[in-house]
């Protein structure tokens, strides 16, 4: 025998999920809801303000209620006339003109005052332009002469002569400070003298000139622990134009010039005295550290300004190269370059008085002491048990 399968009516019924709601208050646009409306019995006072500012009664007078019952009313049913009703809504009126400001009628009436003089200044204005008949006037025609402006243009401003001598001599004292700043503890060259290759080959070449090495300015300072070498550019040199290769003993400096495809050698010389390289960065040391071959750089440079734009407006190529480290003592050089003109290091301002004479007279002290030492310095035996010179090879 099989048993009869049950009925639906004996299973979980499930017609209530299907009436579920699952849809969003949000999605749907939302409706105004319908106003509410209260209704007056007899006189009433209404108060409006609610606490914040203000609060301002007004007595409405409403019809009082009857005993007649209310009658439904019909679709031929007209709605009553305004004038039918009792209520007054002429207070309310007043209240709207006591909450509006003032601000409002008195912009209206400025602003009609004010077109009211132009229009007054723009008929005074033509009656000037008129003859007594009404009619216009002729005016002479407009003649442009050179050098002059007519309309509303505004002459050009030129500065007066005090005033552009005034900012003449301003510039010229900006470049003395520069020069005197590029030019602490060192000095300045005229030319940069080409070496004997060089002049060979200046000498074998009478084409471009660009390929030989160009007689270049320069400049260079000098402190306790750095020695910087400025190299007069022409004016609106940038960075992209200027080639810079510097190692432990020598530098060079190349000016590209890319619209004629060229270059100019403006430095090719060794340095001074060797230099130490700049300090390695953490990337450096790290790769250092893991056994990479990372060189060292050697002088840091920059392009910037020396002359102002009305003396010409020439850069500079600024090269800093790192003194060796000589521990508490201070390398005071005497040119930044081999082909450079010595300088007197003892009449340098930074130095003080008689620093250059002790510090010379503790060198030849030292000097002559360890001299002496050597000098009597006794010879010390060393005993030696090899082989002597007379002894044979024994076969």
């Amino acid at each position: 025998t099989t048993s009869p399968v049950p009925a639906r009516l004996d299973m979980v019924n499930y017609d209530k999920w299907d009436k579920l709601d699952l849809g969003s208050d949000d999605d749907e646009p939302r409706t105004r809801g319908r106003p509410q409306v209260t209704r007056l019995e007899g006189p009433s006072t209404v108060t409006f303000g609610g606490g914040r500012g203000d609060v301002v009664d007004v007595r409405v007078d409403a019809p009082r209620p009857t005993n007649e019952p209310v009658r439904a009313a019909k679709a031929s049913d007209k709605a009553p006339a305004r004038n039918d009703l009792d209520a007054s809504y002429a207070k309310f009126d007043a209240l709207a003109g006591d909450i509006s400001s003032d601000d409002d009628i008195n912009d209206y009436y400025e602003d009609e005052y004010h077109a009211q003089m132009d229009a007054a200044r723009r008929a005074e204005f033509e009656d000037t332009l008129r003859n007594p008949d009404g009619t216009w006037k002729e005016l002479p025609p407009l003649v442009r002469q050179p050098g002059k402006y007519i309309g509303d243009m505004p002459p050009p401003s030129y500065p007066p002569p005090d005033v552009a001598e005034a900012r003449l001599m301003a510039d010229m004292d900006r470049l003395a400070e520069r020069t005197e700043a590029f030019t602490r503890n060192g000095a300045a060259e005229n030319a940069i003298e080409p070496s004997e290759k060089d002049a060979a080959a200046e000498s074998d070449d009478k084409g471009d000139p660009a390929d030989s090495q160009q007689r270049a300015g320069y400049m260079w300072s000098q402190e306790h622990d750095e020695c910087v070498l400025s190299v007069v550019v022409p004016a609106g040199t940038k960075a992209k134009d200027v080639v810079v290769e510097c190692t432990e003993d020598r530098v060079k400096i190349v000016l590209a010039n890319h619209a004629s495809r060229s270059a100019t050698m403006l430095v090719d010389d060794d340095i001074a005295h060797r230099i130490d390289p700049e300090p390695r960065d953490d990337e450096e040391l790290e790769r250092a550290a893991d056994g990479f071959d990372v060189p060292r750089v050697y002088g840091e440079w920059e392009v910037c300004d020396w002359e102002p734009q009305s003396l010409g407006g020439r850069r500079v190529v600024r090269v800093t190269f790192r003194k060796k480290g000589l521990g508490a003592m201070t390398h005071w050089w005497r040119r930044a370059l081999r082909s450079g003109k010595e300088i007197d290091t003892a009449a340098l301002k930074c130095r003080k008085e008689g620093k250059a004479a002790e510090s010379q007279k503790i060198w030849e002290e030292a000097t002559a002491a360890f001299k002496e030492s050597v000098k009597n310095r006794k010879p010390i035996p060393i005993p030696y048990t090899g082989p002597s010179e007379d002894s044979g090879d024994e076969s």
